[in-house]
């Protein structure tokens, strides 16, 4: 079956609205008012969702590679086990979302919001996330290995269990960060505490030896 188009979306919202299982690979779907559709294990690669109002949508085990959400609003969104790679998400807000066992993989996320949001056993490997604001975030068993986050805002933040190896934070803003079980090397720069005695295989489920 071919991909969804714009105007096929469009319809589709003056009908029952939801894309449950579509394929909608490439289109266009920039500044449209989607928020609260169910796209769960729908495919979105490529699509362009820039600007879109997706508030409240349900985008739970979605395949969203290289798509672009700059400025989109997916506060209150559902992202369970959802995998995004290479997307391009600068400025989108995320506020307030559940973002469970979501799968973010080398992602340009600068200045995006994700205050308030759940992102227990999320990844974010190799992603950039300079600027994001992570206030009041849950990020129990979260993996950010790699990640750039430069001068974000971790404010109220929760990283338990979390991998922060070879994250950059320069510049980055702690306060009231719970840390029980992180992985950092170093001194954590929240605390001024060095990570030194800790056995990360008995508190980390995919603990790696580097």
């Amino acid at each position: 079956m071919a991909a969804l188009t714009r105007d096929e979306v469009t319809e589709r919202l003056a009908r029952d609205g939801h894309f449950v299982e579509e394929d909608l690979s490439y289109a266009d779907l920039s500044g449209m008012d989607l928020s609260g559709r169910d796209f769960s294990h729908a495919t979105l690669t490529r699509a362009d969702l820039s600007r879109a109002d997706l508030s409240g949508a349900n985008l739970s085990d979605a395949y969203m590679p290289e798509v672009k959400a700059e400025g989109t609003d997916f506060c209150g969104a559902t992202f369970h086990r959802t995998f995004l790679q290479r997307c391009l998400l600068t400025g989108a807000r995320f506020r307030d979302a559940d973002m469970t066992g979501v799968q973010v993989m080398v992602c340009r996320c600068q200045d995006a919001d994700f205050s308030g949001t759940r992102l227990r056993e999320g990844v974010f490997l190799d992603s950039e996330l300079d600027r994001a604001n992570f206030t009041r975030a849950d990020c129990t068993g979260a993996n950010f290995r790699g990640a750039s986050m430069e001068g974000a805002r971790l404010l109220g933040t929760v990283l338990a269990r979390a991998d922060l190896r070879k994250v950059r934070l320069l510049g980055a803003e702690f306060a009231d960060v719970v840390d029980e079980g992180v992985l950092f090397y170093g001194k954590k720069p929240w605390s001024g505490k060095a990570s030194v005695g800790v056995d990360y295989k008995d508190i980390l489920p995919y603990y790696q030896d580097d």
